[in-house]
């Protein structure tokens, strides 16, 4: 099945889908063999992530995947801090495993790109880990390209293994 014959919806997330958003993204963090925090690892409170939220409204922004009132992705997108990279979008991608391969991860970027062209972006970025193929080949699918190469920056359980760093110039 894939996002065709689905109904998904594609929203800008707001402050009522903070508490889901959360849990959407500690259960990918759960699902994931492709993510740098593993299961645990991210302990953050909540009061805590939703003051970090409150501080940096203007700069990131979510986009949701929902499957009816499920959330099954997100996007982040997060503007550059300071004006000399303040065109640049720094972007950060979850699908559930439940979810994955059915063109919602595609539909997430193209959302989020058009997102950052409304806001006169002027490159997206983003860290992909180098076994991720499928997230790779997808990356690459949609115009980015591989810039540079973080070598031997994760520690797995068959050895180690890269981190490649993906731009896109809009």
């Amino acid at each position: 099945m894939d996002i065709r014959s689905m109904q998904i919806v594609i929203r800008k997330a707001g402050w009522r889908d903070f508490g889901p958003l959360l849990n959407l993204q500690r259960q990918v963090v759960r699902e994931s063999e492709h993510l740098a925090a593993t299961r645990g690892e991210r302990k953050e409170p909540v009061l805590f992530a939703f003051a970090k939220a409150i501080l940096h409204r203007k700069r990131v922004h979510t986009l949701l995947a929902l499957a009816g009132n499920e959330p099954v992705g997100y996007i982040t997108v997060v503007f550059g801090k300071f004006r000399k990279v303040g065109e640049t979008a720094y972007l950060v991608v979850g699908v559930r495993a439940s979810h994955q391969g059915q063109g919602i991860g595609t539909t997430l970027l193209n959302e989020a790109e058009k997102f950052a062209r409304s806001r006169k972006m002027h490159r997206m970025e983003l860290e992909v880990f180098e076994r991720n193929e499928s997230a790779v080949r997808l990356y690459e699918k949609l115009g980015y390209q591989i810039e540079g190469r973080r070598r031997e920056a994760v520690k797995t359980p068959n050895g180690y293994s890269d981190i490649i760093w993906m731009g896109k110039l809009l």
